[in-house]
């Protein structure tokens, strides 16, 4: 019956490509050589050694692995830390009795086969179908083009992260007028690190390594903006534009509120992961809406937006953007604009900030006061200015003394 020695590997990576744990290469005198390992015995039988810096040490224990550390010499630290312990539980007689030497085991698991997983689990989760393939579009283009096979490649290795990153950089670029493709590039790589975060790869980017981005601002619609929507809109139009700016839902809450949400004054939403909340409303908007449920031919068929086969119309935003370039006009809007006018609106009005923050969905006050930050009663940022501006007066200033000849 062996006893554990916590023999020292190195997960390291061979010239084939293929990354595989050897043996921690030492000295004569027990010292470990720092990022040398065995990968064999020449034709006399003596080891051959080879110097790589990548990877991490581990240590074998009765056949299971335990995390060492990237540093060579930390890695030794903790391999004599655990034989002294152990050393000193035998002493004592409350030693675990020995198993057999086991040889370690390599069942790895390739990305391809945590990436099924991972989407099968966000599905267990009930993940609505959108979010789902948007963690795909992000994940799988990474499998393809990181440069690695195996999760644990991964681990304590950000270069296949950096190399997935210069890969999107590479792509093609749509053409929206107000895209942010920064921002689309950082969340495809937050994506994947919460992927790799599932099986225990974690830190691989340092802060001034990720991907950075101006954040999108998005500015309410001023009075004569709101008078230049309402006034080239149909009926159904007018619904639409009352109902955001009424309820500061966002587009996807919309799509799915339903006529028997509403009581009295006050309407549910219902938003991604199963969350919800109340905000209230206004009487005019509210008895629009009972109108409308009055009109509905079933209790089931009470979507407040439905497209011609009875399903949520997700095509608002088009219906929205139709408006102005009927007026002729060139101002930009978009469903998130008419959230924030609502609640620049309420804001404006008197409603508290702890209030208007529970009836947006955001998670912190913090949140609500950023949202806000640029919101103030018409002419206040101008006379602010005008008050503060310094218009300097020209002074005589006279000369003393007399000019030499």
């Amino acid at each position: 019956m062996a006893q554990s020695k916590f023999t020292l590997y190195k997960y390291v990576k061979l010239g084939d490509g293929s990354w595989r744990y050897k043996k921690a290469a030492f000295y004569s005198n027990g010292k470990i050589k720092p990022n040398v390992v065995v990968t064999g015995k020449n034709a006399q039988g003596k080891p051959i050694e080879e110097m790589h810096a990548e990877g991490s040490y581990k240590m074998n224990h009765n056949g299971t692995w335990l995390d060492a550390s990237a540093d060579a010499l930390e890695a030794q630290r903790q391999r004599n830390a655990r034989l002294d312990h152990e050393e000193f539980q035998r002493l004592r007689g409350t030693a675990p009795a020995p198993s057999p030497t086991m040889q370690p085991t390599f069942d790895r698991l390739t990305l391809s086969a945590a990436a099924e997983k991972y989407f099968s689990n966000c599905e267990k989760r009930g993940l609505d179908s959108k979010t789902v393939r948007k963690y795909r579009a992000a994940v799988e283009p990474f499998i393809q083009h990181c440069g690695v096979t195996y999760v644990d490649e991964c681990r304590e290795n950000k270069q296949p992260l950096l190399d997935y990153m210069g890969w999107l950089r590479k792509q093609p670029v749509p053409k929206r007028k107000n895209g942010n493709p920064e921002r689309t590039l950082a969340n495809k790589v937050e994506d994947v690190r919460i992927f790799l975060k599932e099986f225990g790869v974690t830190k691989l980017l340092k802060k001034n390594e990720e991907p950075r981005y101006h954040e999108k601002k998005v500015v309410a619609h001023t009075d004569d903006e709101l008078g230049v929507l309402y006034g080239h809109a149909n009926a159904e139009d007018i619904f639409l534009l009352d109902f955001f700016i009424g309820t500061m839902a966002r587009d996807h809450e919309g799509y799915r509120c339903r006529c028997r949400d509403l009581t009295a004054t006050t309407l549910i939403l219902y938003g991604k992961h199963h969350k919800t909340r109340t905000v209230e409303i206004s009487q005019r908007l509210a008895d629009t809406i009972n109108d409308r449920r009055k009109r509905k031919k079933a209790d089931y068929d009470d979507l407040l937006f439905a497209n011609r086969n009875g399903k949520p119309d997700q095509h608002l935003l088009r219906r929205l953007q139709r408006i102005p370039k009927r007026a002729g006009v060139k101002f930009h809007t978009e469903l998130h604009k008419l959230r924030k006018t609502g609640a620049s609106r309420r804001y404006l009005a008197g409603v508290p900030l702890p209030t208007l923050m529970l009836e947006l969905g955001h998670e912190s006050l913090a949140t609500t006061q950023k949202y806000l930050a640029d919101v103030r009663k018409p002419g206040e940022a101008k006379k602010a200015v005008a008050d503060a501006d310094f218009v300097p007066t020209p002074k005589t200033v006279k000369k003393t003394g007399t000019d030499g000849d």
